[in-house]
């Protein structure tokens, strides 16, 4: 472990080693289907009945609160 004095003032900081590009090969498959790739957007109308019916209360309960949060913030 390695220390460096910027000043004499100064606390003396140590120097941390990171390695971010770490690859454990026994791990490796794992890691790469945890990855997947970007996200995608859900398109609901390809999901069952009942998450397509959620997605869109979940969706427009959303919608009513910002427009009544900006009614009250209006009229107040």
């Amino acid at each position: 472990m390695s220390t460096i004095k910027i000043h004499e003032t100064q606390p003396e900081k140590e120097i941390m080693y990171n390695n971010d590009n770490f690859v454990n090969e026994d791990l490796r498959s794992i890691q790469n289907i945890e990855g997947g790739g970007p996200i995608n957007k859900i398109a609901l109308n390809t999901l069952p009945r009942p998450l397509k019916a959620f997605g869109y209360f979940f969706i427009s309960i959303i919608v009513l609160f910002g427009a009544t949060t900006v009614l009250i913030s209006l009229f107040r």
